[in-house]
């Protein structure tokens, strides 16, 4: 781990804030209203709850240790064995998840912006500006979020405030039409998205005020997730239930329909812009946290010289794993829940419990 690098409180929340929204910006409405129709924003807020609960159990932890990353809470709570195990699959993790946000941004490059471009060209494009990144280490990652997130927010409330008009509130009616099971089933998608600022703990030791750390992760992520909520209840609200379903990127189209006196339109490209914001933070954010937890594993010094080679891996990863866009909604569908409920449910609670039954039994 580079322990001489550092970001303050306020860096640590924009992080958890743009990791939050992150790909889900494009997603998310989508997959709630697949299930929950026109109450796919209510599912979307009691992610808000949720998100409390997930927040509450990582800073538990993070405060516990507030020198190690979570992939060294294993070798200090299940031992040498069982902890390398359980870093070892982290480190899988994060890579698969930044492998697979980097296909998808080449299937929204090559689908929606630059048909004729192959998409090997954008993912080295962009695998190469993520590794160039992560080279330079959580401060350039973190300052880079805040130069771009009052960027994000403006283009945010711009998109609201021209959306505004089109709104239709029939569109959001019958609340709960069909019983609460569907928001549940809806929000349980949602939860398997939320459950990736797990990664985040990599990067809680580099905040110089570790008392004001936790607090700035959850203002973070209830951030994030109030403003999937609001697209969310926007996309509902403007296309209705059966085209955010039916859009593979509905978000994207909102910004379609935005016309102003036949004049100012078709500014798709501020929801692109957008979507780059955020993306761009959450794979820096998995890619360096690869990076830094097999160095750990290794007994490295520093994971700059494992940078180059993990990038060529997760470019490669990206086009084995998501051939094309229908096979990344069935993997999101049924797999990717259940997958992440592994690391950002299941190991964290066997992390705190090992740690209380620690402190109870008189070790520190």
């Amino acid at each position: 781990m580079l322990v001489n690098e550092k970001i303050s409180p306020r860096q640590y929340m924009i992080v958890t804030a743009l990791f939050t929204i992150g790909d889900g910006i494009l997603y998310v409405p989508s997959w709630l209203a697949t299930e929950a129709k026109q109450d796919a924003w209510i599912g979307a807020l009691l992610c808000m709850v949720e998100g409390l609960l997930l927040a509450w159990l990582y800073m538990t932890l993070a405060k516990r240790f507030p020198q190690l990353t979570i992939t060294e809470y294993g070798k200090k709570l299940l031992g040498k064995w069982l902890g390398t195990a359980a870093a070892i699959l982290y480190v899988t993790f994060f890579l698969t998840d930044a492998s697979l946000i980097l296909m998808e941004i080449g299937d929204f490059i090559t689908t929606q912006v630059l048909p004729e471009t192959p998409v090997e060209s954008v993912l080295i494009l962009f695998a190469a500006s993520i590794v160039i990144g992560t080279r330079l280490g959580a401060e350039t990652i973190s300052r880079s979020s805040e130069l771009l997130f009052p960027w994000f927010i403006l283009l945010f409330c711009i998109l609201i405030f021209f959306l505004w008009p089109q709104i239709r509130i029939d569109q959001i009616r019958p609340v709960l039409g069909e019983g609460i099971k569907p928001v549940v089933s809806g929000n349980l998608r949602f939860f398997g998205n939320m459950e990736e600022t797990v990664i985040l703990l990599m990067l809680f030791p580099f905040v110089n005020q570790p008392r004001k750390a936790a607090k700035a992760y959850t203002i973070g992520l209830l951030i994030g997730i109030f403003i999937l909520s609001v697209l969310t209840l926007m996309a509902i609200l403007v296309l209705g239930d059966s085209l955010t379903a039916l859009y593979g990127y509905p978000s994207y189209a909102l910004t379609q329909k935005i016309s102003v006196a036949d004049f100012f339109e078709r500014i798709e490209a501020i929801m692109a812009f957008m979507w780059f914001i955020t993306v761009y933070t959450k794979i820096a954010v998995c890619y360096y946290a690869a990076a830094i937890g097999l160095s750990g594993l290794l007994g490295l010094k520093s994971s700059r010289i494992l940078t180059l080679p993990l990038g060529i891996l997760m470019y490669n990863l990206a086009l084995k794993f998501v051939p094309n866009k229908t096979y990344f909604d069935t993997f999101a569908f049924l797999i990717w829940t259940p997958y992440t409920l592994t690391y950002g449910v299941f190991f964290p609670l066997v992390f705190l419990c090992a740690a209380m039954l620690r402190k109870r039994s008189g070790h520190s």
